[in-house]
């Protein structure tokens, strides 16, 4: 299979007053495609700075990481924006829609970013509402 993810010496440090927080300290980290893999340790141990890095949220302060073959650790944040748009999905802990929006139009926005035409993307929002049960929903606003 093919590596998905290469992380090589991959640190984040965080300024904190006069310290210097290592919140990721040179890891090395390589993900094939379709492999599961669980990030898990004690609180404060980096999971989710790490997660954030690979979510194409944050950068690194050094090292690189690539995914599907493209060096995102020196990405400017439009070009980061596309890969998230191309390759990740996120689940987030809390649910982040946007409260003037109903249920169809928050699962409908990544598919403004990706491009689509807004026939399809209402068809496929509405078919993703339906595939969890929430087709009854998708005229509501979050509370």
């Amino acid at each position: 299979m093919d590596q998905i993810i290469q992380i090589e010496n991959l640190s984040r440090h965080f300024q904190m007053g006069p310290s210097t927080v290592k919140a990721i300290d040179e890891l090395s980290l390589n993900i094939e495609e379709g492999e599961f893999v669980s990030i898990i340790g004690p609180s404060g141990s980096g999971k989710s700075t790490l997660m954030n890095i690979i979510g194409c949220l944050d950068l690194p302060t050094m090292g690189t990481y690539h995914l599907a073959g493209s060096d995102v650790s020196k990405m400017k944040k439009a070009e980061l924006a596309g890969v998230r748009n191309r390759y990740i999905g996120f689940v987030f802990q809390t649910f982040n829609l946007l409260g003037r929006e109903t249920a169809l139009e928050n699962v409908e926005l990544p598919l403004i970013y990706a491009g689509l035409r807004p026939r399809e993307r209402r068809q496929r929002a509405a078919e993703m509402l339906r595939r969890v049960g929430l087709s009854d929903r998708a005229d509501h606003v979050p509370n």
